[in-house]
This record gives structure tokens, C-alpha cells and sequence, in this order.
């Protein structure tokens, strides 16, 4: 508790000291600031937001950076998706338009639309952010190619070089959040791009991965009704809860499921809950030992994820069984596990296998003589990585396998999944990031995707993206993507382990905070607090 209590404290303390917080939480803030344009009073509604989620630059095509330019309120894009994951025009009017063969879409900026130092988005300063990404990122391509983008006045076109039917949902992703490119960014890692949304960065620490926005002055959608909103970072869960309990923070993100009965039936707080796209993964790296099937198909039946769903992570959870979650579509009552729970069955194929424990140590050895020993890389900002991966640590260990778990920050084991500096590895990962997966298994599984570093490699599996790809027919593409997550799980690739339900736990004075299946959206124009 102590312990706790004093990490909270050190958090606050950097806040304060840099002149980050004005006061803390409850929007009773103290002394005036003028900073960036805005004057505050002691009635000022600044919002403090804890997270276990915060990004490594707000440069947006840094990794995936673009989430918090667009979490954050800083950035916008095109389109954007609504909670059934069907898309909207945002930035866009809804009239956009395509060509038969789905090469050529039209969209039509918002002629209302400003950045926020007062510059008006027109088509070209569009097309200058799209084209920023494909000069500057490293997986525009994964989402479509541009053949050509032409503006002319507030009309944007973009004919792509292969039929792209879902356009719309891939601009939607923040990969895509529309900045002004005409400005100095040279220190946009640090400073944040010239976005469109409702608030302006501040402050970032780069260290702390602190960040503070304001209301940006220009915003075009309407009345910022917030001052101020500070996200501070930590992955250690208690800090999280004990900060919303002790009210230094307003909102956080992600309560912990063995913490969020706290704020149950609690007048003082408000819990809003929401189904996502989200996949806990367990990758295998086919690099090392666990390029043997016959190991990974025995590590999937050991897995007792119905009951890490139902006892350990108390419900919150959905169990796993395939790539996509049992909230969509994509089969999760239809498709056959080969590798169900069977944890005799894993016993007998590593038997058969010639896995054994020779040196008498309780872990087997490979059929060569080689010693197991698999670093599981996990991390904190999610409350049920470590959970999973000590009970998967604990189930392997009855099987004879050795699991070793190492904890790094989140951006360390993004980094880590793109390098391949793992055997196994535990992210929560949002698969349906466009509003379908095509992107999502293009970059994770298919052959040379920007984060399939663990080696697999399947043609049929490349076969069906292909087609995937230029179908146009949604109920195609529901079949097509089924007969890709069969191959997935045929094939032994990946653990998914569970579905989380995403929640932001904020006090009841404050409004407009959201929690959506996307996950991009938290704060906007909208979001506000309270204050006496």
C-alpha cells in the first residue's frame, strides 16, 4: 500500500513541479495559467485521466502513436466509426462516392473544418497528410495504395491501385489523422502534429509519457467545454484504482477487473462499459523452439481459457477461441478448434513427440536434448496480461515446459513484437481496427506483414487475403475472412486467450468520456466536469 501510494505521489509531484497541473483533479483547480492562448480561473474544468496506455511520441506515424492523436482529442480523421463499426464521414461529408470497380473514391471535405491554428482544411491539405503518410510511415501500404490522390478545391480523390471496398474504413484508422504538413514538424514527437480536434498539446514528457492538452481555441466542431485535460501514465493497476478512489484522477481507463466492483452501485462514480474489437494475443515465435507444431498445438491444449475467464478475470472476459471476437460475425460459434482444452491430449503428443525430461528437473527437454525455457513477454497496462501469463506459466509447468515471464512497458513490447525479440508474447490487440480485420491479419499473419516477425508463413492462408482484399460483397467477406481464421487456427498459430470489455470508471462529475468498441475515441468537444 505504501508502496503504491508513494508511485502516485512521485506522479503528481512531476505534474506539479513542471507546472503541468494547476491542482489536482475534481476540476477545483488553483492559480490562473494563460499558456497557449487560454486563460484559466479558479473555475477552469481541467480534467485529470490515469492510463495504462500512453503512447512512446505524438508523432502518428510513430508505431502506433496515431491512436493518441486521435484518443487524445488532438487529431481527427476522414471517417470515422461508429459503435456498430459501420463508418461516418468525419473530416469528410457523408456523400462520398466510388466507381464500379472500386478503384476511384470522391469525398468531399467539410468546408467548416479548421486546424487548430486557424489554418481551413481544404482537399489539398488533405491530400499533402495522405501523402505525408506514404513518404514518411512504414505501413501505409499494409492499408491500401494510392495510384494517385488529386484535390481540387474541398473534392479529394483517391483512385488506389487495386479495388479497395472498404477505402472509407481504412481512412478511419489513426493511422490516417489528418494534420497540417505546411508547419515546421520537426519537433512533432515531442510538440504533437497541427491536428483538427478539439484540444492542442500542451505539454508532453517524453520520459513520464505525461501528456496535457488545452481547449484548442479554433476548433470548428462546436464549444470546447473543457479547459484542460492531463493523462498521466502508469501500468501499475493498484495506482490507478487508488487515484480514482482518493480523487487525484477524474477518469481512468481501464479499471482492473478484480478492482472495478469497487465502483459498482457507488453514486459517486459512473462505470461505462462497452464490448470491443479486442483479442488478448499469445504469439508464438516459429523463429525458436516453437517452430515445432506439434509444441504449439500442445501449449494451445493446455490452455484452460474458459476458466481464466470465469475465475480469474471474474467475468469481464469473453473466452477465446478464435482470431475475432464472439461479439462479431467471423465465426467464433462456427469454427472447429482443433486445439480445444485437452490437457491428457497435450500430454500424449509431446510423449509421442519424444519430448522428455532426461535431466530429471520436472521440464523436458527437446527430442535433440536441447532445454526449454520459454521468455513469455507481457505487460502491465492492460490488467489481464499478467494474469495470463503467470496461469499459462503455472499450466505449462504441469505439462514439462519451462516458461520464463518477462515485464517490459508497453511501447518495449510493441517494439519487441515488431523485432521478434520473444518466444512467446502477450498484447491486446484491437483486430477489428478498421471495422473488419483485413488490415489487422494482413499486418500480424500474412507473409512479411510489418509485425509478423515470429515466421509464419502460409500461401493458402495469402490466397484468401488476396482475394479478401478486392471483395466488395460483405457477406464474401464474412466467408472469406472465416476460412482465413480456420487456417490461423489449423494452423497452431496464435493463442487467443480472450475478449476484454473495455470501461472508463470516472467520477460522476464528469461527462463525456468515452469508452467505444474502436477504441480510439475518449475525450472530444463534449467532454466535461463539474465545478463548484
Amino acid at each position: 500500500m505504501k508502496g503504491t501510494r508513494k508511485i502516485l505521489a512521485l506522479l503528481l509531484c512531476l505534474a506539479v513541479s513542471g507546472g503541468l497541473l494547476p491542482g489536482c483533479g475534481s476540476g477545483d483547480k488553483g492559480a490562473a495559467d494563460s499558456s497557449e492562448g487560454t486563460s484559466y480561473t479558479e473555475q477552469s474544468k481541467n480534467i485529470v485521466i490515469g492510463t495504462g496506455q500512453s503512447c512512446g511520441t505524438l508523432d502518428p506515424l510513430q508505431s502506433y502513436d496515431g491512436w493518441y492523436a486521435v484518443r487524445f482529442g488532438i487529431g481527427q480523421t476522414l471517417t470515422k466509426l461508429n459503435d456498430d463499426f459501420s463508418v461516418s464521414g468525419w473530416l469528410v461529408e457523408d456523400n462520398y462516392t466510388v466507381n464500379e470497380d472500386h478503384t476511384v473514391w470522391t469525398f468531399t471535405i467539410r468546408d467548416d473544418v479548421f486546424f487548430s491554428n486557424g489554418t481551413k482544411l481544404t482537399a489539398e491539405l488533405a491530400k499533402a497528410s495522405l501523402e505525408h503518410v506514404y513518404e514518411n510511415g512504414m505501413r501505409g501500404t499494409e492499408y491500401f495504395t494510392p495510384a494517385a490522390i488529386e484535390a481540387e478545391g474541398q473534392t479529394l480523390t483517391i483512385t488506389t491501385e487495386n479495388p479497395e471496398p472498404i477505402l472509407p474504413n481504412k481512412l478511419a484508422d489513426p493511422y490516417f489523422t489528418i494534420i497540417d504538413t505546411t508547419v515546421d514538424m520537426s519537433r512533432i514527437a515531442d510538440e504533437g502534429p497541427v491536428g483538427t480536434g478539439p484540444f492542442v498539446v500542451k505539454s508532453f514528457d517524453p520520459v513520464t509519457k505525461e501528456t496535457v492538452v488545452v481547449k484548442n481555441e479554433n476548433y470548428w466542431g462546436g464549444e470546447v467545454l473543457a479547459d484542460q485535460i492531463t493523462f498521466l501514465y502508469t501500468e501499475d493497476q493498484s495506482t490507478l484504482t487508488m487515484g480514482l478512489q482518493s480523487g487525484d484522477f477524474d477518469a481512468v481507463y481501464n479499471v482492473s477487473m478484480t478492482s472495478i466492483g469497487d465502483f459498482e452501485n457507488n453514486e459517486d462514480f459512473t462505470i461505462v462499459r462497452t464490448a470491443s474489437g479486442r483479442t488478448a494475443h499469445g504469439f508464438m515465435n516459429q523463429n525458436g523452439v516453437l517452430g515445432d507444431e506439434v509444441l504449439r498445438q500442445a501449449i494451445l491444449r493446455c490452455i484452460d481459457r474458459e476458466s481464466y475467464c470465469a475465475n480469474l478475470l471474474n467475468g469481464e472476459y469473453v473466452a477465446g477461441k478464435t482470431l475475432l471476437t464472439s461479439a462479431s460475425a467471423y465465426g467464433y460459434d462456427e469454427l472447429t478448434d482443433i486445439n480445444a482444452y485437452d490437457p491428457e491430449g497435450a500430454v500424449r503428443l509431446l510423449d509421442e513427440a519424444g519430448y522428455e525430461d532426461v535431466d530429471g528437473d520436472g521440464f523436458r527437454e527437446t527430442p535433440e536434448g536441447e532445454k526449454i525455457n520459454l521468455r513469455f513477454v507481457y505487460y502491465t497496462g492492460r490488467p489481464e496480461q499478467q494474469i495470463l501469463v503467470e496461469a499459462t506459466q503455472l499450466e505449462l509447468a504441469g505439462l514439462g515446459i519451462r516458461v520464463t515471464p518477462e515485464v517490459h512497458d508497453t511501447q518495449t513490447v510493441i517494439d519487441m513484437l515488431g523485432s521478434g525479440e520473444y518466444d512467446m508474447l502477450c498484447m491486446s490487440i484491437n483486430a477489428l481496427n478498421c471495422g473488419d480485420p483485413e488490415n489487422h491479419m494482413n499486418t500480424y499473419f500474412r507473409t512479411g506483414g510489418s509485425y509478423n516477425s515470429f515466421g509464419y508463413s502460409s500461401e493458402a492462408f495469402d490466397s484468401v487475403m488476396d482475394e479478401l482484399s478486392v471483395t466488395a460483397d460483405p457477406d464474401r467477406r464474412i466467408e472469406l475472412v472465416k476460412e482465413a481464421e480456420q487456417i490461423l487456427m489449423d494452423d497452431s498459430v496464435c493463442i487467443y486467450y480472450c475478449y476484454p470489455v473495455m470501461n472508463f470508471v470516472t467520477k460522476s462529475s464528469v461527462s463525456g468520456i468515452t469508452s467505444t468498441p474502436a477504441d480510439f475515441y475518449w475525450v472530444s468537444e463534449d467532454t466535461d466536469i463539474q465545478v463548484s
